[in-house]
């Protein structure tokens, strides 16, 4: 059956959220379902006091996950697991083909944040990580209950794109691919603009041909190419309203990449109005081998 789809729980609303949203995308996959908590150690350690990896809360609350998941998909195989440490390092230390999170934990401040923890593990994870916002009423927008990829050419997107074809041919929906770019201002006061004609037809060529060898592999899935004058975040979360799913590349991993993750990534994790994914680029090694 693979690795499992890995999910986080921490009791609050979005949590159980991202527990149904991954519950029925292990059903979906054929797939186990492995549900994390993290907790802090119940006193602080030291030489001669061991740490225990399990406190009646946590017990409580996976109990809990399980119960849920056996009623709503009764038919995987659900198992729970106790971390003690930090949130994001225990869901991203966890082997899993796909991990997902809620968008908002317990903190304080989690009205301010798209969430500490969705953002962390989003920038450590080896794998897609798909971020739950909490559940609402889908809206009407321009690609509802499409899945939604943005694209910029890089290998990011790439790999990203790969992995939204892949979820719309799971889902039988369509698919459409966004790319967005702004113009570059003059190169001085009196200069002149770029040529928005031309530009918009190189864009699209680059669009066209970033498709090309998923549409071969996929040829069942509609394709709506869309290119947009606008700031790459703002566009995807407009186009998302109501999607079945955004996917979105990272920057991939390392000290400078992990801290900065990707400014549209980022962006679209606070704004996003539907579940998002977060796919980091395939290693070389691993394109190599796969071309």
């Amino acid at each position: 059956m693979g690795e499992p789809v890995v999910v986080g729980v921490d009791g609050s609303r979005s949590a159980w959220d991202a527990l149904d949203w991954a519950a029925a995308e292990a059903a979906a996959r054929g797939c186990p379902l492995l549900i994390v908590n993290a907790c802090s150690p119940p006193v602080a350690p030291g030489p001669f006091v061991p740490v225990s990896g399990t406190d009646g809360a946590s017990v409580v609350l996976l109990r809990r996950a399980q119960e849920r998941v056996r009623v709503t998909t009764p038919d995987i195989e659900v198992t729970s697991r106790t971390i003690v440490g930090g949130a994001a390092p225990a869901l991203a230390s966890q082997p899993a083909q796909l991990l997902v999170v809620g968008t908002r934990g317990l903190g304080p401040v989690r009205a301010a944040l798209a969430g500490s923890v969705s953002i962390a593990t989003c920038s450590r994870a080896a794998c897609p990580v798909v971020v739950v916002p909490p559940a609402r009423e889908r809206g009407h927008g321009p690609s509802r209950t499409r899945v939604v990829v943005g694209i910029d050419g890089s290998d990011r997107s790439r790999t990203a794109i790969g992995f939204a074809f892949a979820a719309a041919a799971q889902r039988g929906v369509g698919i459409t691919a966004l790319h967005a770019w702004t113009p570059r201002p003059p190169a001085d006061f009196e200069g002149r603009g770029e040529d928005w004609t031309a530009t918009e037809a190189v864009e699209r060529h680059r669009l066209a041909a970033a498709l090309a060898p998923w549409r071969n592999r996929f040829p069942r899935v509609d394709v709506r190419p869309t290119l947009v004058l606008e700031e790459p975040a703002r566009a995807l979360a407009l186009e998302s309203i109501g999607a079945a799913l955004l996917v979105v590349g990272s920057r991939g991993r390392g000290c400078v990449t992990g801290a900065l993750f990707g400014s549209v990534s980022h962006a679209v994790l606070h704004h996003a109005p539907c579940p998002t994914a977060v796919v980091r680029p395939m290693p070389i090694i691993e394109r190599s081998s796969a071309a």
